[in-house]
Parts: structure tokens; C-alpha cells; sequence
């Protein structure tokens, strides 16, 4: 009986035991277990570092026209009215915009504004364009004077200031009606984003009457305009402007905007792109009335100068309802087209 009972025992620990042996004989054929923590390891950061990217949010204008930015931008919190109300009829007036969207990346100390306006450029066609944005800011027209007026305009203050200065100075005047009057601004700007982009593209006003004519001008920065570029992206054809300024940030503009001392040096790029469903409604269509026009605007500074690779990738995220987009969204960059016109 005992051994017959000690045969028992051995048998229900031999059943016992099998399931174990049969794992160790799984995992003797298996990786070793240093390799199968790294892989674990590895997936686990991709897919913690994939949780702390910024998410893709998107930001539309009422008439649908959207764009997909990161999560590094958010609302510009200092937005303000693209032209202070005194300087409007000063503007150039053929552009009237119906929608702004301001945005800021604080991370890259960027800008981007998104706009629709109505098509002044029906009946014309990129000669008149590009002839219209290279027009000498002393002509009131022209990029710089566009970008100033409707995008980074001086601050309200410095505007009221001005024209301020500028009554005191005619009224000091009459009733010699014909005298000419010259007051410049200057101006103070406070440590925001939108202030830092609008002193350096313009660096102050200037109210003038000359032979009883008035005008507005400013003491612009210093910036080279390049051709116009025609780009076609998401069944948009966008026509695009740059003012790269030439000047250098010194540390104590930096420092004024509490912007990061590693900036110094760095120089400041403005992109407008104009756009539209393409073909660009250049020529009149009775199909196609009043297609409003699309406006990605863009500022940035940067120690490399060119911030053109971070404006294209921002225009390649826009996009309209009801639009067929392409297989390849936006040319590269051997593709783009620069036109010398």
C-alpha cells in the first residue's frame, strides 16, 4: 500500500509540474529575455514620446478655410484691430478684409495670421501683382506698407500720439493753411510678440502735409523683397511674398521683448501668401463672382535669416471645404515656381 501510495504521489507531481516544464521549453527557444525588455523598452518610449507631442489642432475662419498647426500655437493674446480706426483712411483701400484670425507660437516666438478679403486683382493678372507688392513704401502701397497697415500695425498708443502731435503742430500753423508739417512718432512698444514684429518692420510714423496734401509714412526697417512664388498646394494656387530684414537683432531689442539672448543676430523674415481655388481668379469669370481671397500671413526670426521651409510647411496645413486636393499637396522644392517677372 505505501508503494503503491508513493506511486501515486510521484504521478500527480509529474502532472503537475508539466505545464512548467513545457513553458521553460517555450522559453528556452524564445529570445533572450535582455532582448525582449529592450524591444518592450523601445516601443514603450515611442509610444511615450508619440503622448507628449503636440497634437494637431485645427483653426477656421467662418467661411471654412482651415488650418492644422501643432499644438505649440494658440490665439494671439494681445490680437488687435488690423488698422487702428485713425490710420484707416490712410490705407491702401482696394483690400477689404472680412476675417482675421491671429495666432502665436510662443515656443518659436512666431506669428501667423489667417485672413479672407475680397479680390481687388480680377482683370489683372501676376505682372500687376508682383509690380503692385515691390512699389517703394514711400508710394504707400507696397509689401512693407501692406504688411504694416493690415498685419502688424503700430500700437493704438503710438498711432493716437502721432496724430496728436500732429494737430498740435497745424493748429501751430495756421492760418499759413499751406505750411508743410512733418511729425514723427516715437513710439513705445510693449514686450509682446505683435509690438516686436511691428518695430521692426516699421521703426515709427511720420504725418506729413506737404503743399496741403496729408500722408502717413514710417521709418521702415531695412529688407530685401524676393520674387514672387507661385505655389500650388491643396487645390490652391497661393501667390507668395517675402521681406527678409537684413538687419540683426541686438541684445538689447531682445532683451527689451524678453525674447531668449540667443536670438541676438538673428533676423527677422515676413511671408504674405495670397491665394485662391485654383485657377487663380485673375481673370474675370461669370461662373466664379466675388471668390473671396485666402491670406496665411507669417513672422518669424531666426539665426539662420530664411525662414522659408517653416512658412511652406505652415501653407501646405490650409485647406477649403469643397476643394479637390492633388496627389502631392505641395511642390518641392525644385518644383516651386519663382517668377522674374
Amino acid at each position: 500500500m505505501r508503494r503503491s501510495a508513493i506511486r501515486s504521489l510521484m504521478m500527480l507531481v509529474t502532472i503537475l509540474l508539466l505545464p512548467l516544464l513545457v513553458l521553460v521549453a517555450q522559453e528556452t527557444s524564445s529570445p533572450p529575455i535582455d532582448g525582449q525588455v529592450g524591444e518592450l523598452g523601445v516601443i514603450y518610449v515611442q509610444a511615450q514620446e508619440q503622448s507628449k507631442s503636440p497634437s494637431v489642432q485645427p483653426f477656421s475662419l467662418r467661411s471654412g478655410v482651415t488650418i492644422r498647426l501643432s499644438g505649440d500655437w494658440g490665439p494671439d493674446l494681445y490680437d488687435r484691430t488690423p488698422t487702428p480706426s485713425v490710420l484707416y483712411r490712410y490705407a491702401p483701400r482696394e483690400i477689404s478684409f472680412s476675417e482675421f484670425l491671429n495666432l502665436q507660437n510662443l515656443k518659436e516666438h512666431s506669428l501667423l495670421k489667417l485672413a479672407s478679403s475680397n479680390n481687388p486683382f480680377q482683370g489683372r493678372d501676376q505682372r500687376d501683382l508682383d509690380a503692385r507688392m515691390h512699389e517703394p513704401p514711400s508710394s504707400g502701397r507696397g509689401l512693407l506698407n501692406y504688411l504694416s497697415y493690415f498685419f502688424f500695425p503700430p500700437p493704438p498708443h503710438c498711432v493716437e500720439q502721432a496724430f496728436a502731435d500732429y494737430g498740435r503742430a497745424i493748429s501751430k500753423s495756421k492760418p499759413d493753411e499751406d505750411a508743410n508739417v512733418s511729425i514723427a512718432a516715437n513710439c513705445q512698444y510693449l514686450a509682446t510678440l505683435p509690438d516686436f514684429y511691428s518695430v521692426q518692420l516699421s521703426h515709427g510714423l511720420v504725418v506729413r502735409r506737404v503743399s496741403g496734401l496729408e500722408s502717413v509714412d514710417s521709418t521702415w526697417g531695412n529688407f530685401y523683397l524676393p520674387s514672387v512664388e507661385q505655389v500650388e498646394t491643396n487645390g490652391l494656387t497661393f501667390f507668395v511674398y517675402e521681406a527678409q530684414g537684413l538687419e540683426q537683432l541686438t541684445l538689447e531689442t531682445v532683451r527689451q521683448f524678453n525674447l531668449p539672448e540667443d536670438l541676438q543676430g538673428a533676423q527677422v523674415d515676413f511671408f504674405w501668401a495670397i491665394g485662391a481655388p485654383s485657377a487663380f481668379p485673375f481673370m474675370v469669370d461669370p461662373t466664379h463672382r466675388n471668390v473671396p481671397l485666402i491670406h496665411l500671413v507669417y513672422a518669424g526670426a531666426d539665426l539662420g535669416g530664411n525662414q522659408r521651409p517653416v512658412f511652406m510647411k505652415l501653407l501646405q496645413n490650409v485647406t477649403v471645404p469643397g476643394v479637390v486636393q492633388a496627389p502631392e499637396s505641395l511642390e518641392t522644392e525644385g518644383q516651386a515656381k519663382r517668377q522674374g517677372f
